[in-house]
């Protein structure tokens, strides 16, 4: 289940009007129902898009011609009068009354959705999830103690992973106390303007303080977590000799809180007077952070310069894979696009060649990584669980591992299709309706409608397909801003040009995104004409 809602950080909900259709799920149960002996059961808010569902069949029956056995998966989804359907029998028997079902969802207004839903949802139907299972193991988008806590009841016949740790400063400096070197220098920033660059400081002034560290969004506390950052960046140019790079919430997922140099250049100028550069980032923060509370901790890091891959795309890697009884477990490396320090595409394969990498980079990334896990599992008490990161290749040859994202996450979709040995490119396009002269004028079942049309043309024409279909009912989510939300799985074979003797040509990595973006524009153009 992708009950993401659980895990978006307070500070970040406001960027989020589409948590709702957010469900990467089906394509990494495909993969993990293959190991269990009654198959995998998905849990979903939305029926998936009907062509979505199509495809999935597609691979699902291309899989298990590989395999040569049958692989047993069902997808629940319970409507709004509280029936529970499964979802593969209804398309395979009826792909019209499936179709119907989504039409009748399109219709379902976006704030009955909560973040509590699919725990509850298991709740409900426990017996009808479990049947015939003696025990089941819950894989959630990223393991919580509410998980813990809400499922406990059911601790006889259900098995958890281990609840993980996001936070990017206790990592980086517990590992630093174990002389691990593979980091970036690194400060924590505490919402009372504290800076902290050791373990035990970090333990003492975070952990065992907890409570009495002011939060409450308020402009006095902005004002000081402001001035702790400022402090924190000219501590490491001036004690270092070294630029800085600022995440203003140490467990968030990047998004607002990863203050790029481009967009933000003025902070990290230590010529500016220091006020005003405080002033600067109070002012952003006040319009940014829309919860309650402000994020408790910062981290502000050594800028690092990566290598470049063809494509002059950064040597910026995820690198995921499994813990099981304390050993990792790897099972894919990405190659990540950003723009501002947030992740915006990424190229997936089996292989390092399909990525133009050498098989020694990507051994000794993983190597990084079982090092780290060989430090982390007792410490942080967990041995059973998914694990990744993000990791950059310096211009200088170094290894520098520089976030942990220890959830299913975006790569969990592409580094399904790269187990069966099916290379692919990913990324996320949206299509604001205002470049369509359609903002506020069509209903949201007409866009649901819409965006089916798009997504068959993608798939028949480009070999496209939409993940994550469930953003197609998003499209009205955000009242004042209308739009079209694709994730898309593409093989870059079909990423081209035509050169002027009328031959398809490969383009470079750094066009990748332009291209699929003009592609979906283009069939909407015409989709619309017509």
């Amino acid at each position: 289940m992708d009950d993401v809602g659980l895990v978006v950080p307070e500070s970040e909900r406001a960027g989020f009007h589409d948590l709702r259709g957010c469900d990467r799920s089906l394509l990494p149960a495909l993969w993990l129902s293959t190991g269990f002996r009654q198959g995998g059961c998905i849990l979903v808010y939305s029926p998936p898009n009907p062509i979505e569902i199509e495809t999935y069949l597609k691979l699902k029956k291309l899989i298990e011609e590989r395999l040569q056995r049958t692989i047993q998966i069902r997808i629940l989804y319970e409507d709004s009068t509280g029936y529970l359907h499964e979802l593969i029998n209804l398309f395979e028997t009826n792909s019209r009354k499936y179709h119907d079902l989504c039409e009748l969802f399109a219709q379902r207004p976006s704030n009955e959705f909560y973040a509590e839903y699919h725990i509850d949802m298991l709740k409900r139907y426990i017996n009808e999830i479990t049947h015939n299972c003696h025990h089941s193991f819950v894989f959630p988008y990223e393991m919580t103690e509410y998980h813990r806590h809400q499922l406990q009841i059911f601790s006889d016949r259900l098995s958890l992973p281990d609840v993980p740790i996001n936070d990017k400063a206790k990592h980086s400096l517990f590992l630093k106390s174990k002389g691990f070197n593979s980091i970036p220098i690194l400060i924590a920033v505490s919402t009372d303007g504290k800076l902290i660059d050791n373990y035990q400081d970090y333990l003492q002034i975070i952990e065992n303080s907890v409570n009495s560290i002011a939060t409450e969004n308020t402009f006095e506390n902005i004002k000081k977590f402001s001035r702790g950052v400022i402090q924190a960046i000219d501590l490491l140019y001036n004690q270092y000799n070294v630029s800085a790079f600022v995440k203003l919430d140490a467990s968030g997922a990047a998004g607002w809180s990863c203050m790029s140099h481009v967009k933000h250049s003025f902070i990290y100028n230590h010529k500016e007077d220091q006020d005003e550069r405080i002033d600067y980032l109070c002012e952003y923060m006040k319009t940014r952070v829309v919860g309650e509370h402000l994020p408790l901790v910062a981290v502000v890091e050594e800028f690092i310069e990566p290598q470049k891959r063809s494509g002059d795309i950064d040597a910026d890697y995820t690198v995921c894979g499994f813990v099981l009884g304390g050993i990792f477990f790897p099972t894919s490396i990405n190659l990540c696009g950003t723009i501002n320090g947030s992740y915006i595409e990424q190229w997936t394969s089996s292989s390092s060649i399909d990525l133009q990498d050498s098989p020694l980079y990507w051994q000794r990334m993983f190597h990084v990584y079982s090092r780290m896990i060989n430090y982390e599992s007792s410490e942080f008490a967990y041995t059973n669980g998914i694990y990744a990161g993000d990791l950059f290749v310096t211009k200088d040859g170094c290894y520098k591992q520089r976030d942990w994202n220890i959830r299913r996450g975006g790569r969990s979709s592409p580094e399904s299709l790269v187990i069966f040995g099916m290379p692919n490119y990913e990324t996320k396009v949206i299509l604001p309706l205002v470049d369509f002269d359609l903002n506020k004028k069509w209903t949201n079942l007409e866009l649901f409608r819409l965006y089916t049309n798009i997504c068959r043309c993608l798939l028949d024409d480009y070999g496209m397909y939409i993940f994550s279909s469930g953003f197609g009912y998003c499209g009205t989510d955000d009242k004042e801003n209308n739009y079209l939300k694709f994730n898309v799985l593409v093989h870059p074979k079909w990423l081209v040009k035509v050169n002027t003797n009328g031959e398809k040509i490969k383009i470079p990595r750094c066009e990748y995104r332009h291209k699929v973006t003009e592609i979906i524009r283009e069939i909407t153009m015409k989709i619309l004409r017509n």
